[in-house]
């Protein structure tokens, strides 16, 4: 009975001392941002598109809208069978490049974007997104101050969130993704750089030979190969992109499922940086946190087991209330916290955040069902979700 009820407190405080580590460095990260150095590069920004006719303008028209004085952008048609192509080339002009190839994935849709660009600091964006005006000029800010940069993850927001899907995708973005970029940040490992707005210096791009097409995860692949070179990795989260997140369950599961998936491949591929001490932090702190990352559903449903087995054999239900209850009340904190310390709070927000224990529940079901695929090496084609 014993053992029942200490391996459910044994599992509880793992959880805890999982988000109190992120929770504290991410704190840390808004008591020491600074402007950066004036910054002297140009920058070329890649969006690669494949059948976003109803998207692509907008996000062309926010990048042209950039305060930052030299840049160029760089759209690449991947083959679209709708009016991307026709659509971006109406914006060809001495600042915007259209370049079309036939249907290779979005990898290589980025690197031909990166081969025909003029700029020492790539940015890519994704078509189905737009950036705040200043984007260009806090990115290039951090570049200028940093010659050890490599890479810069943005702040990515849910573009005109609609219905309480995307408001806890909103949510989400904020008090979890955001907060664990903002920690991982501190220690100059962030572990993802995201496809809606990710800046590397080119230098670093072209010393791992560019991205890879083979995962569902390019970003995630790129921003380990550029850690791998000892490369520093940050986050800047006055670079704000708006992009277009699922409206239904369908698509969701889509999207996480690439998301999680892809991010199974790309460990296993780097599996020699795991508790290497010659990649730094990333191989001491960063593989084994995204290794838990990996199994945590797994962890959260025997968290869940146990906890009825230890309510059940003990017959004291007490424990085991005050634990989850707690451990509920911790997370809607910490979800409170980072959405105070945000660059753009929303009262909704607070008033949605009590119900991310159900989301994350939810999405812990698609990761379980992502690893079992992974695991069984069953196919999944990259699917888009609706617009």
């Amino acid at each position: 009975m014993e053992f029942t009820l200490l391996v459910f407190l044994g599992l509880l405080v793992v959880a805890l001392v999982r988000v109190f580590s992120l929770w504290f460095l991410s704190i840390a990260y808004n008591f020491r941002r600074g402007t950066g150095a004036t910054p002297t590069d140009r920058v070329s920004v890649i969006v690669p598109a494949y059948n976003e006719e109803k998207s692509i303008a907008s996000s062309i028209e926010s990048l042209l809208s950039q305060d930052y004085g030299d840049y160029e952008v760089v759209v690449v048609d991947d083959g679209s069978t709708d009016r991307t192509l026709e659509i971006s080339k109406k914006y060809e002009g001495p600042n915007v490049k259209v370049v079309h190839q036939e249907n290779r994935g979005k990898a290589e849709a980025l690197n031909a974007g990166i081969r025909s660009s003029s700029g020492t600091v790539i940015l890519t964006v994704d078509a189905d997104t737009r950036l705040n005006r200043g984007a260009l000029t806090a990115l290039a800010r951090r570049f200028a101050s940093d010659p050890r940069l490599g890479a810069l993850s943005g702040n990515v927001k849910v573009d005109r969130p609609k219905g309480l899907l995307q408001r806890l995708q909103e949510v989400e973005y904020t008090t979890g993704i955001a907060l664990s970029r903002k920690g991982q940040s501190v220690l100059a490992t962030v572990m993802i750089v995201p496809g809606p707005i990710a800046a590397f210096r080119k230098e670093a791009v072209e010393r791992v030979s560019y991205f890879s097409p083979h995962t569902f995860a390019e970003d995630f692949d790129m921003t380990l190969a550029i850690l791998r070179e000892r490369y520093r990795v940050e986050y800047e989260d006055r670079a704000i992109a708006y992009t277009i997140a699922p409206k239904g369950v369908e698509d969701l599961l889509k999207q996480r499922r690439r998301w999680y998936r892809g991010m199974m491949q790309v460990l296993a591929k780097h599996e020699d940086m795991f508790f290497r001490k010659r990649y730094g932090v990333a191989g001491l702190y960063g593989i084994p946190y995204m290794w838990y990352d990996t199994i945590a559903p797994i962890i959260n449903l025997f968290l869940a087991l146990f906890a009825v087995l230890a309510g059940y054999v003990t017959g004291d239900w007490a424990p085991v209330l005050y634990g989850l209850a707690g451990y509920w009340a911790i997370q809607t904190f910490v979800a409170i916290s980072a959405i105070a310390f945000d660059t753009e709070r929303k009262p909704w927000q607070v008033i949605v955040s009590p119900l991310l224990i159900f989301y994350s529940t939810f999405l812990d079901g698609i990761r379980a069902a992502a690893f079992m695929e992974e695991v069984l090496s069953l196919g999944m084609k990259w699917e888009k979700p609706a617009r």
